[in-house]
């Protein structure tokens, strides 16, 4: 029987100052199968699961609207946490969507890049999803552009706290505009950030950030709180993953987490979307 399998890397957005603009892969990946079947089922961590999730909605979706009308087994390995700023919604969308292209053998990588976009509603997560490694992303014309960027580390650390944030309620508390000053403040950083990859002479202050990540962090006293030790303590770059609660700094430090915290030290995923079997 016809079998599809895939994965998609976790990604960080934002990186600090680059809000709403970059979007980096790392090599902690959810894998997702199709395949023919004589019934509907999906199956998560080897047992037989309620198939509701965005995951099997989008499937069943593309399946039906391209004309497929059969059974399938779908079967899910998630490593990417959700809510935590990881890139957990791109995930889903993008490998859905991309297994399902690939069972149908329509798969485009720039199709699968627009119409991923056009569900998730901003580029900046899904473009490193399917692209992989650094990607600087925006609307220009009415359209989604994303391009690589030379990476200029190899590691990103993320402290990943027990709460979660959802991507909704932490960008409904943004303000709909900024000083000048802010935007500039960002603009030259995510301008210093980008240079460089070319001379690398990545520092600190090129992560720092006026638009979002102040206030995002009110949104949970225990995650501020330790953003702020981190930043104090150690040389790395320190930034919001995403729209949080997840910290990530560049590079490894020595520092423990707090109690009920996960740490992982993950490496740069120059590949995205991935073809398994």
């Amino acid at each position: 029987m016809r079998r599809i399998a895939v994965s998609v890397p976790a990604t960080v957005a934002n990186l600090g100052s680059g809000f709403d603009t970059l979007g980096v892969a790392l090599e902690l990946r959810n894998h997702l199968s199709i395949q023919e079947s004589d019934e509907f089922v999906v199956v998560q961590k080897g047992e037989k699961v309620n198939g509701s999730d965005l995951v099997v909605s989008v499937i069943k979706e593309y399946l039906k609207t391209h004309g497929y009308h059969k059974n399938v087994r779908i079967e899910k390995k998630n490593s990417i946490l959700m809510k935590k700023g990881l890139g957990s919604s791109s995930a889903a969308i993008v490998s859905a969507l991309g297994a399902s292209m690939l069972f149908l053998d329509e798969f485009d990588k720039n199709r699968l890049f627009e119409m991923a976009v056009e569900m998730e509603g901003h580029p900046d997560n899904v473009a490193p999803a399917i692209f992989g490694g650094l990607r600087v992303s925006g609307m220009i014309d009415n359209r989604s552009v994303s391009l690589p960027v030379k990476i200029p580390f190899n590691v990103v650390e993320v402290f990943i706290p027990p709460c979660e944030i959802s991507t909704s309620k932490a960008r409904k508390i943004l303000p709909q505009s900024v000083s000048l000053s802010d935007a500039i403040f960002n603009i030259q950083r995510v301008s210093m950030l980008l240079a460089a990859a070319f001379n690398n002479e990545l520092d600190k202050s090129y992560f720092e950030d006026r638009i979002h990540q102040k206030i995002r962090l009110s949104l949970c006293n225990e995650v501020k709180d330790f953003f702020e030790e981190l930043y104090s303590k150690i040389p790395n770059p320190v930034f919001l993953c995403g729209s949080g609660p997840t910290i990530g700094i560049i590079g490894q430090s020595n520092i423990s987490p707090p109690y009920m915290w996960k740490k992982l030290s993950l490496k740069v995923s120059k590949e995205g979307f991935k073809v398994e079997g």
